[in-house]
């Protein structure tokens, strides 16, 4: 747990050595930078200690630019390009941030695809269907559901219960009859839906909804 700043220190050694003095440094780290290792770094790197920025981890990604205006980050880019220092205007920013930490509800979407057991190949999608979330208020939970082991018989117990259905596209003909019993249960089922199939066959785009 204790924090080292020599490998920063080596880092900013290395840059001197190619010419390039740093104007502002983010210290990367789980927990905030203790004041006595910034004012270390900055003393053997060059930099002026509210220069010395700590980025620590934060529980929602969208949390990161909040954090760091608050260590100062901006203030310090502003000082190194000789701008103006103003406070931004991040109300707008903080209320995203609170229906991320604090969803009013959660529904659950299930994504039929041929790749999910790699969840990265979709990993747009599932930000995408995060994004949505946030904007509405709630948390998406998605269901990972395998388009090649899905028929028309057992799409009514692996499908239910889900607030929508998407089907992102896939190349070639494995699991398009998957992909399109999910779609024909969605319609009759009256369930918010967006597919695509792509391949061979032919394209196939619908949504309803309720």
């Amino acid at each position: 747990g204790e924090l080292k700043s020599k490998p920063t220190q080596h880092s900013v050694k290395e840059l001197l050595g190619l010419g390039i003095q740093p104007d502002v440094i983010l210290c990367r780290c789980d927990g905030p930078v203790p004041r006595e290792v910034r004012d270390k770094i900055a003393l053997f790197c060059n930099v002026p200690p509210e220069r010395v920025i700590s980025n620590q981890t934060a529980p929602i990604l969208y949390e990161v630019p909040l954090l760091l205006e608050r260590a100062g980050l901006a203030r310090a880019v502003c000082g190194a390009l000789g701008l103006p220092d103003r406070a931004p205007d991040l109300d707008g920013w903080r209320s995203m941030v609170e229906r991320a930490r604090r969803p009013a509800g959660r529904v659950e979407i299930a994504l039929v695809g041929k790749y999910v057991s790699l969840h990265d190949a979709y990993l747009s999608v599932a930000e995408a269907l995060t994004h949505g979330g946030i904007e509405n208020g709630v948390g998406v939970d998605i269901r990972w559901v395998d388009a090649e082991g899905l028929t028309d018989e057992n799409a009514p117990e692996r499908l239910a219960g889900c607030a929508g259905v998407i089907v992102p596209g896939g190349f070639g003909a494995r699991g398009t009859e998957g992909m399109i019993s999910a779609i024909r249960w969605a319609r009759e089922n009256r369930v918010p839906f967006f597919g695509v199939c792509l391949g061979m066959q032919m394209a196939v785009v619908e949504f309803a909804r309720h």
